[in-house]
């Protein structure tokens, strides 16, 4: 997305409070709500398939893990770097952009869910869609990083149903 188009998202969201604020709600919420939806889904796995809880455990710390370095090592700037904007949501952190770790760990958690769940693997994929786009409409990411993120998440977690994980 080019700054140019950026502004005008922006200028839309800003020109009313309540789309402001549905943002900033949706931004916090969201990734409240995959959090607390992996407690639940690890709590499901511990009663009734306690043999998958290693994986249920070991698979997003991996993936958290793996984006934090990953990140780290590739410093990518945000947007409101580059452009100049400050966020709709108060940030101020330097670099470390590309993946989003938010996008990637919420889509990790969807696809533990779907081990357990197709219908609440989907939902919790939709959930992530959300995380991943209010990190882009808030200005604290680009969409490449949002992208980048939830495709690497659902991707090893993917990987991680194939092999039998």
């Amino acid at each position: 997305m080019s700054r140019e188009r950026y502004v005008k998202i922006r200028d839309w969201l800003k020109a009313r409070p309540g789309r402001l604020f549905c943002l900033r709600l949706l931004y916090r919420i969201l990734p409240m709500a995959v959090a607390a939806g992996y407690a639940v889904c690890l709590a499901v796995m511990a009663l009734a398939e306690p043999r998958l809880l290693p994986a249920g455990l070991a698979v997003p710390a991996a993936v958290f893990a793996l984006v934090t370095v990953f990140r780290a090592f590739l410093d990518f700037p945000r947007p409101y770097e580059v452009w100049g904007l400050p966020p709709l949501v108060p940030k101020d952190r330097k670099g470390h952009s590309f993946p989003s770790r938010h996008a990637a760990s919420a889509g990790v958690i969807a696809m533990a869910w779907w081990r357990l769940s197709a219908p609440a693997g989907i939902f919790f994929l939709a959930v992530a869609a959300g995380v991943a786009a209010t990190r882009v409409l808030a200005g604290v990411h680009f969409v490449r990083d949002a992208a980048a993120g939830l495709a690497f998440g659902a991707g090893l977690g993917t990987l991680a149903l194939l092999i039998g994980f």
